[in-house]
């Protein structure tokens, strides 16, 4: 810690964030008890385990450490250990000038009821007043509001996303359905027009006819020829309809062989290729108003939810007072440790790269395993892992595993390689 901090700190002073409940206990018992252990290791002088050894090495007055470790082994109950929500929770309310958290707000710990409120009224709002071919188009993705509020609940949590390619601000529902409808009936008057001239343009080409053989052919024409005469009341199209599009075509030519070229078959193509849904509308919409609505709501209730408090503390610290703000938070913890780091996303990396990167008497670590920086499910974002690390100015790998040994490896590798192999009983046929 020497190398990390130049001067002793007391546990008051030592924040730890981690990213469960169950894990900040944890993480206050196995403090608690390597404290104790060492502790008992400088009063008898010596140790067992290897790396009380190695501190004990480095101790010269080891009196004087058992009393410290003492004195933190006291402090333990009330040390540091928190959840990211639980630091920002503390944060806000002990600097409520800073923070601009000046009215007490209750913690709202399950937001689900206002998010389903929200999304009915965004349905009730947007779905109701709908002509009855978009409302059977809406339909066939959503049956009601709880099944579009699970296609958009991961979006409904933490900082809100922004989106690669936004639609239009005020384009409608109606616009849109028009629009898809418009594109599929312009290919249906194609077809219709030009399907006698595409029989002799696939007939005279190279087309390898082991894999778009003459009878299939004809299937997928008269299933395209029956779609063509419908009148477009959904925007499925006939799995037959891709058969005919230019590069499924050009992947069935025989080397060498001159493709069939017709501009039918691009328009085939580029209908495919194009996006034919409200799915992207319905969803960019519903996404802000919902959470518009949410914290309209939570305002009014005089309420915060956990998601809340990373977002008012990463706008604090962004605002006018957010270095008074940084500099308080330092000066109560001026070192921190992130454990399982891997698990931090992008907002949470900025509220601690803003307290306590590159500042003089301060250090901060961030413990965590990059292998497990893939795991978006749990919020993880390699992105962050890869810009923290650039960020920091060393870096420690530990090269031992520590929660296994060479008997349980060869043991589990043994139960492994048994369950693969083959065995051969004398009835049936030798194994090669």
């Amino acid at each position: 810690m020497e190398a990390a901090y130049p001067r002793a700190i007391s546990v008051e002073e030592l924040l730890v964030v981690t990213f469960t409940e169950a894990a900040t206990e944890e993480l206050r018992g196995r403090i608690r008890s390597n404290i104790h252990e060492l502790r008992i290791a400088c009063l008898r002088g010596e140790s067992d385990n290897p790396l009380y050894s190695a501190l004990l090495a480095e101790i010269a007055d080891k009196d004087d450490a058992a009393k410290t470790l003492l004195l933190a082994e006291r402090q333990m109950d009330e040390a540091a250990v928190f959840t990211i929500h639980g630091f920002c929770q503390r944060m806000l309310s002990l600097n409520a000038f800073e923070s601009g958290m000046l009215f007490e707000q209750q913690l709202i710990e399950d937001e689900s009821r206002l998010r389903y409120q929200a999304c009915a009224d965004f349905w009730r709002r947007h779905c109701y007043p709908l002509t009855r071919d978009i409302a059977a188009v809406i339909h066939d993705v959503w049956k009601g509001p709880r099944d579009l509020l699970k296609s958009l609940d991961r979006w409904l949590q933490g900082e809100a996303p922004q989106l690669k390619s936004p639609p239009a601000p005020n384009e409608t529902l109606a616009e849109r359905h028009q629009q898809i409808i418009a594109r599929i009936d312009s290919l249906k008057q194609q077809w219709r027009e030009q399907v006698g001239e595409i029989e002799g343009v696939l007939e005279n080409s190279g087309l390898d006819r082991r894999k778009f053989n003459r009878g299939n052919q004809g299937k997928w024409m008269e299933k395209v020829n029956a779609w063509a005469q419908e009148e477009t009341l959904s925007y499925q199209l006939p799995d037959a309809l891709e058969k005919f599009a230019q590069s499924f075509l050009l992947e069935r030519t025989k080397a060498g062989g001159e493709p069939p070229v017709h501009p039918l078959f691009s328009a085939v193509e580029s209908l495919l290729a194009s996006s034919l849904t409200l799915t992207d509308l319905v969803l960019a919409r519903a996404m802000v108003e919902i959470r518009d609505a949410v914290a309209r709501e939570k305002r009014r209730r005089g309420e915060l939810g956990f998601d809340d408090m990373l977002s008012r503390l990463d706008e604090a610290l962004r605002g006018d007072s957010g270095e008074t703000l940084a500099s308080a938070i330092r000066q109560r913890f001026p070192v921190a440790m992130i454990d399982e780091f891997q698990d931090t996303d992008p907002q949470q990396y900025r509220i601690f790269r803003r307290i306590w990167r590159r500042q003089p008497e301060t250090a901060l670590l961030l413990i965590g395993d990059p292998k497990q920086a893939i795991y978006a499910f749990r919020g993880a974002d390699i992105f962050t892992y890869m810009k923290a690390r650039g960020d920091v100015a060393a870096h420690y790998t530990l090269d031992t595993n520590w929660r296994s040994s060479p008997a349980w490896w060869a043991a589990s590798i043994g139960c492994s390689a048994s369950a693969i192999t083959p065995s051969c009983s004398t009835r049936s046929r030798s194994c090669r």
